[in-house]
């Protein structure tokens, strides 16, 4: 049997990698690549991919919201998030949305595989320094604390959360911080969806009624 995959992944350096590794197995073969966020779902819907191998920080719509809809409509559809982000928050949010695995890009050469045949095998795959105990803690204190949301939020989401409140765009909160503005984009997305508002005027509302406020700032 021929397994199906799908790449989703902005760095065509990247998608190259990755492709060399899948199709060099010989029951895997990759049918479908993009780096847009919005086409990740018709490939989906066209190919039916037993898995999809997807970037957290992809243009137009982000990894978390993809694995959201793409694992409800297509629940067989097995997901392993490829990230150069290692909080454990990123990894309990992932696989809460419905991911397998999820494989930390500095590693991806070694571990591809091992996470593909891992979700195939309806196991799950954390890529080292991640572990089970880590996440099974990180989830445990999240289920007994009586914790404000905006207390689960990383650092990062934090700090664009932050520079949302003073009014910065996109482009400006990625050259604040050195990233990129699709990244922020999806700390965005990432934020508005943890918090659950419907976007970011009624983020920056609940925000400034909760007084949130980075550690070693005023409050709002």
């Amino acid at each position: 049997m021929i397994f199906k995959v799908i790449i989703a992944d902005d760095h065509p350096i990247v998608i190259d990698g990755l492709r060399t590794h899948i199709n060099a197995q010989p029951d895997l073969t990759v049918v479908g690549e993009t780096g847009d966020g919005l086409e990740v779902e018709t490939l989906v819907n066209y190919h039916h991919p037993d898995v999809l191998l997807l970037d957290l920080a992809l243009p137009g719509l982000s990894g978390l919201e993809i694995t959201r809809r793409v694992k409800k409509k297509y629940p067989h559809t097995h997901i392993v998030i490829v990230s150069m982000y290692d909080d454990i928050a990123y990894v309990a949010e992932a696989i809460k949305s419905g991911a397998q695995a999820y494989v930390l890009k500095r590693s991806v050469s070694a571990e591809l595989i091992s996470a593909i045949r891992s979700v195939l095998d309806g196991k799950r795959y954390l890529s080292p320094p991640l572990s089970e105990d880590t996440l099974s803690e990180y989830i445990r204190n999240l289920q007994t604390e009586d914790l404000d949301v905006f207390n689960t939020l990383t650092r990062r989401e934090a700090e664009v959360l932050y520079l949302i409140i003073d009014g910065l765009t996109n482009h400006q909160i990625g050259d604040r911080l050195g990233v990129s503005s699709r990244t922020v984009e999806m700390h965005r997305s990432n934020l508005i969806h943890k918090l659950g508002v419907s976007g970011t005027a009624e983020l920056v509302a609940l925000a400034v009624e909760r007084g949130f406020h980075l550690p070693g700032t005023p409050k709002l």
